[in-house]
């Protein structure tokens, strides 16, 4: 009989001793999740390169599109000046999470094609100076690898 006892007392010792690493690594774990979504909340900073620009006219009963601030439709016989440019890099993000970005942003171009920041009439003078290879500040922010264009400035021409 305390053959056994000794047994069970082993087996629990060895039991508790398997499961203290695990305790460790699932905390460790729902410490970086709980990071990755802190992070994600926080407004970064990146450089862009205008492409081109194009006044678009839908010739459907609605067009849609996903725009930098997300999808938006217009309806048949509506303009939009579009300038479109492409985000340079993720360099503020450490790694692996900087190429994950890129990588996403690589699909959503072959996807949707390059991102657009459309330009009501307003603002037509913008449009006008806006030029092809002009450096922009993006303002963005992400979660998993979703990117949110929050604000866009021409650098290379600030008053426009």
């Amino acid at each position: 009989m305390n053959l056994l006892k000794r047994r069970w007392v082993w087996i629990l010792i060895s039991v508790f001793l398997a499961i203290i690493p695990l305790g460790f690594v699932t905390l460790h774990a729902l410490n970086e999740a709980e990071k990755e979504f802190k992070e994600s909340k926080w407004v970064r900073t990146t450089s862009g390169t205008v492409l081109r620009k194009e006044l678009f006219r839908c010739n459907q009963p609605t067009c849609a599109y996903i725009g930098y601030d997300g999808r938006t439709e217009i309806k048949n016989g509506e303009t939009q000046k579009r300038v479109y440019f492409q985000i340079d890099n993720f360099d503020q993000v450490p790694e692996p999470k900087r190429s994950e970005l890129m990588r996403s942003e690589e699909a959503r171009i072959k996807k949707f094609g390059f991102r657009f920041y459309p330009l009501s009439t307003l603002e037509k003078a913008s449009y006008d100076k806006t030029q092809v290879g002009d450096r922009l500040e993006i303002l963005y922010r992400y979660m998993g690898d979703e990117k949110e264009i929050i604000n866009i400035r021409n650098l290379s021409r600030p008053d426009s």
